[in-house]
C-alpha cells in the first residue's frame, strides 16, 4: 500500500511538473512571439463631408435611356387622363397608369396618351415622345410599354407632373436584371417592407426577384413541427400575395430554395440530422465546427428536397426554380467514406444536379444553380444540361469575370454573372467595392452574352445591416444592367437622393456613398466585410490570436474562391502589406458622416425611420472599431485608459443594442430577433467583465493576465 502511494505521488509530482512546464512555455511563446501594436499616425487627416453641387433644376433618369434627346414645350399630366390603344391591352394600360402615375384613365380615340405597337421594337423596348400636347409610347410588349410608363414616372415625380418635351429610345442590354434578397439568417421581412421593396425594385426597371430561403424562413406546411414553436417565417399565402404583387409590376418572383449546402438547420433536428454528409461534423477552415451539407448518395437527401420543394413550388407562377447548391463544404469529407480525389468529388455533385434538374423539369420549370462548383472543375461543364442556368458569383471588386464568361458562352449554357450589394458584416457598405464589383460583372456579362445579372444582398451571420444601406448597390446593378455604357455612378447618390428619399438637401445619397468608405482606415480591404464589421465575429480576443485567425483564413479563401485571372497575386499583395488599423480615425470618420445625416431633409413617411437606421449603423460601425482598438492596444494601454475606453463601449451598447430589437420589429418578423443581438450582446457582456475586473486587486488582474497569455499560446499553437 505504501509503495502505491509512493507511485501515486510520483506520478503527481511528474503530473503537475508537466503542467508547470507547459505553463511556462505557453508564457514564454506568449513572451516571444508577442509584439506591440504600432499606434496609427497621428497626422491622419479625416476629410469632413464635402456636399456634391447639384442643379436642382436637373432631371435624372436612372437607368440612364440609351438615347434621350429633351425639346421644349411641357405637357401637364392629370390625375384623371384619356389614352388610345388597341383593345387587347386596355386593361394592362390602365393598371400600368394606375399603379405607376396614380392616373385614372379611360380608352378614347382623342385620348392624349397614345401607345401603338411596334414589332419591329425589340422585347422589353420602348420609343417614348413627350410632346406638348400629346405623349406616344411604341412598345412590342407589355414590358416594355411598363418601362416607357416608368420613365415618366421618374420625370412627373422631378418636375411636378409637367413633363418637358423629350424623345427617348430605350431597352436594356441585358434582358434578365434580377435581385437577390437574404431573407434567412434570422431576418425575415414583414409582407409590407417586401411591398415597398418590389415598389422600388420596379422603378428602376428590374423583372426578377428571388428571397433567398435557408432552413425554415419558408414555412413549410409538411414540417410544422420543425419550426411552428421557434420561427416566424414568410408563409405560403404571403409569397402568393407577393408573386401577384410582383407580376403586376413585371416582375417575376422566382422560387429558391437550399437543395444540397447551407442545411444547418435541417441537420440540427433529430428528424434529419443521418442526412448529414460528415454526421460527426466538419472543422471549417479548421476553425469552425460545422454540419450543413446533406448527403448526395443518401437518397433519403433527395426525397426531402422533393418533400419541400412540393411545399414551395405551388405559390409561385414563375417557370424557373433557383436550387442553390452552391458551397457543400464538407461534400466527400465523412469519416466513414473520405473521398480524396477532387473529380470523383465534382462527378458524385453533377450527379446530383442531374436528378434535381430532371425533377426539376417534372414541374414545369426550369432550373437554376450556382456556378462555384461549376468554375472551380470546369471539367464538368461538358456534362451540365443545357436548360440549366448557372449563377457565377463573385463578390469583390478584383476578382475576374471574364475568363469564366468566356468559358460559359463557348460552352453554349445559360448563365448570369451575380455580383454584391456589398453591405453585409460591414453595417454601412464597403462602396468602392461595390461599384467595381458591379462594373466587372456586368459590362463582362454585355461582352459575353449572358442571359442577365443577378446582384445578391446577403445577411451573413449577424444579419445586421438595415435594408436600406442596400439601395445604392440595388440602384447601380439596376442602371448598369440597363444600360452598361452609360456612366451612371456620378448620378448615383442624386438619384438616391432625389428620387429614392426625396431629400431636398440633395445630399443624403451622397452621405450615403461615403458611409461605406470608413474602411480605407482599416488594415486591407477585407473580403466579404470588413475587419470592423467581422470583430463582431469574435468579441473579445487578444491580438495575437485574432492574427492567427486571420492568417488562417487569408490561406484558406484561396481554396473558396476561383482563381481566375490574378486574383490570388491581389489577395497576397493585399494580405501582405496591412496597414496599422485606425480606430480613431474611423469614429471620427462616422461621426462627421453623422452631423451630415441629421442635416439631410428626407421627405418620406418613413423619414425618422431611415435616419435612425443610418444613425445606429453609425454606432454599430463606431462600437467595432472600439472592439478592435481595445483588442489591438489594451495590454499596451494603462488601467485607467482601458477604463474610459470600457466605459465609453458600455454606453454605446446601451444605447445601440434597444434602438436595433426597435428598428428590426418595424421593418422585421420578430423571429430571429434575439439572435441578430447575440454579438452585440456578447460585446456588452465582455465590457461589463472587463470593467469589473479592473476593479479587482493587482493580484486576481495579474492571473487573468497571465490566463489570457496562456490560452492564446496555446490557440495560437494550435492554428499552427
Amino acid at each position: 500500500m505504501k509503495k502505491l502511494g509512493k507511485v501515486l505521488k510520483i506520478a503527481a509530482i511528474v503530473i503537475v511538473s508537466l503542467i508547470l512546464l507547459g505553463v511556462i512555455f505557453l508564457v514564454a511563446f506568449y513572451q516571444f512571439n508577442y509584439k506591440p501594436t504600432p499606434k496609427p499616425s497621428d497626422l491622419v487627416y479625416v476629410a469632413p463631408f464635402k456636399k456634391s453641387i447639384y442643379n436642382p433644376d436637373q432631371i435624372i433618369l436612372l437607368p440612364i435611356p440609351q438615347k434621350i434627346t429633351w425639346g421644349s414645350g411641357k405637357f401637364s399630366l392629370t390625375n384623371q387622363i384619356n389614352f388610345t390603344s388597341v383593345k387587347e391591352d386596355e386593361m394592362a394600360i390602365k393598371n400600368i397608369l394606375r399603379n405607376k402615375l396614380n392616373i385614372e384613365s379611360n380608352n378614347q380615340s382623342s385620348g392624349s396618351l397614345k401607345f401603338s405597337k411596334n414589332q419591329h421594337l425589340a422585347n422589353q423596348a420602348y420609343y417614348l415622345t413627350i410632346q406638348t400636347n400629346q405623349i406616344n409610347i411604341e412598345y412590342s410588349d407589355l414590358q416594355g410599354l411598363f418601362y416607357a410608363v416608368t420613365t415618366i414616372k421618374q420625370i412627373a415625380k422631378q418636375t411636378n407632373n409637367q413633363l418637358p418635351a423629350v424623345t427617348i429610345q430605350d431597352q436594356p442590354d441585358l434582358k434578365i436584371r434580377g435581385a437577390f434578397l437574404d431573407i434567412s439568417r434570422g431576418k425575415v421581412p414583414k409582407i409590407e417592407t417586401l411591398y415597398e421593396t418590389i415598389d422600388f425594385l420596379s422603378d428602376l426597371k428590374y423583372n426578377h426577384l428571388e428571397l433567398y430561403v435557408e432552413g425554415f424562413s419558408f414555412g413549410y406546411p409538411s414540417f410544422k413541427n420543425l419550426w411552428e414553436k421557434t420561427e416566424t417565417p414568410i408563409t405560403p399565402d404571403e409569397v402568393k400575395l407577393l408573386d401577384a404583387y410582383c407580376r403586376e409590376r413585371y416582375i417575376e418572383l422566382v422560387p429558391n430554395q437550399n437543395s444540397l449546402g447551407h442545411m444547418d438547420a435541417w441537420l440540427a433536428t433529430d428528424q434529419y440530422k443521418d442526412l448529414a454528409e460528415c454526421p460527426e461534423g466538419y472543422q471549417f477552415l479548421g476553425l469552425i465546427k460545422m454540419k450543413s451539407t446533406i448527403a448526395p448518395l443518401n437518397p433519403k437527401s433527395l426525397e426531402l428536397v422533393k418533400k419541400m420543394s412540393e411545399d414551395l413550388l405551388p405559390n409561385f407562377t414563375s417557370n424557373q426554380y433557383n436550387v442553390n447548391l452552391d458551397e457543400p463544404f464538407e461534400l466527400g469529407k465523412s469519416k466513414d467514406h473520405p473521398i480524396k480525389d477532387p473529380k470523383e468529388i465534382a462527378k458524385i455533385y453533377i450527379d446530383y444536379a442531374k436528378k434535381l434538374n430532371d425533377y426539376t423539369n417534372s414541374k414545369g420549370k426550369k432550373m437554376l444553380m450556382w456556378g462555384d462548383i461549376v468554375s472551380r472543375n470546369p471539367e464538368i461543364i461538358k456534362d451540365i444540361p443545357k436548360n440549366i442556368t448557372l449563377l457565377e458569383w463573385r463578390y469583390e471588386s478584383s476578382q475576374d469575370f471574364e475568363n469564366i464568361c468566356k468559358t460559359y458562352q463557348a460552352s453554349g449554357l445559360h448563365y448570369m454573372v451575380c455580383p454584391g450589394t456589398s453591405s453585409w458584416s460591414d453595417f454601412t457598405g464597403r462602396t468602392e467595392n461595390m461599384l467595381g464589383n458591379v462594373e466587372n460583372s456586368v459590362l463582362n456579362a454585355v461582352k459575353y452574352g449572358a442571359d442577365g445579372m443577378l446582384i445578391t444582398d446577403w445577411g451573413d451571420k449577424p444579419h445586421l445591416q438595415y435594408l436600406t444601406l442596400s439601395y445604392a448597390g440595388l440602384a447601380y446593378g439596376a442602371a448598369l444592367s440597363w444600360n452598361s455604357h452609360s456612366k451612371p455612378k456620378s448620378d448615383l447618390g442624386y438619384y438616391l437622393s432625389k428620387l429614392v428619399f426625396n431629400d431636398t438637401s440633395n445630399s443624403i445619397g451622397d452621405i450615403i456613398l461615403d458611409l461605406g468608405r470608413y474602411n480605407q482606415y482599416e488594415e486591407y480591404p477585407m473580403v466579404a466585410g470588413t475587419t470592423t464589421g467581422w470583430a463582431y465575429r469574435f468579441g473579445f480576443m487578444n491580438k495575437m490570436m485574432m492574427d492567427a485567425i486571420f492568417k488562417k483564413f487569408q490561406n484558406a479563401i484561396f481554396e473558396l474562391l476561383p482563381q481566375d485571372g490574378n486574383t490570388k497575386e491581389i489577395f497576397v499583395k493585399r494580405f501582405s502589406n496591412p496597414q496599422i488599423y485606425d480606430p480613431e480615425s474611423i469614429i471620427k470618420f462616422m461621426e462627421n458622416r453623422e452631423q451630415a445625416i441629421l442635416l439631410s431633409n428626407v421627405n418620406r413617411k418613413d423619414s425618422a425611420l431611415i435616419i435612425d437606421e443610418y444613425l445606429n449603423s453609425i454606432r454599430m460601425v463606431k462600437l467595432g472599431a472600439m472592439l478592435k482598438k481595445y483588442n489591438n492596444y489594451h495590454l499596451q494601454m494603462s488601467d485607467d485608459e482601458n477604463k474610459v475606453l470600457l466605459t465609453s463601449m458600455k454606453n454605446l451598447c446601451a444605447k445601440t443594442i434597444p434602438e436595433h430589437k426597435r428598428l428590426w420589429n418595424i421593418r422585421n418578423k420578430n423571429g430571429g430577433l434575439e439572435n441578430s443581438t447575440e454579438s452585440m450582446k456578447a460585446i456588452q457582456t465582455s465590457v461589463d467583465e472587463n470593467l469589473a475586473l479592473l476593479d479587482k486587486n493587482f493580484i486576481s488582474r495579474w492571473f487573468n493576465k497571465t490566463f489570457d497569455k496562456i490560452k492564446t499560446a496555446g490557440a495560437v499553437l494550435y492554428l499552427r
